[in-house]
């Protein structure tokens, strides 16, 4: 199955800001209020978050949700 290039770009980008924050994917799942293995599945990819999920993570990553969309067209 092809993955959705978008997703996968919002991907590299939480993994890109977690990994600026020093931050493991644990450690955003705890300050996010998420599972460790859905933000591995956000990281690849796989999922598409939703709008609650992306305000979540910016909220981890303590950065605008704009900044998880970077790039997005």
């Amino acid at each position: 199955m092809k993955k959705n290039p978008d997703l996968v770009k919002f991907g590299l980008n939480v993994c890109h800001l977690r990994l600026k924050k020093g931050l493991s994917q644990s450690a955003l799942a705890r300050r996010a209020g998420l599972s460790a293995n859905y933000v591995g599945t956000l990281e690849r990819g796989i999922q598409n978050p939703s709008l609650k999920t992306l305000a979540r993570l910016a909220k981890g990553l303590g950065c605008p949700m704009s900044e998880t969309c970077r790039g997005i067209t």
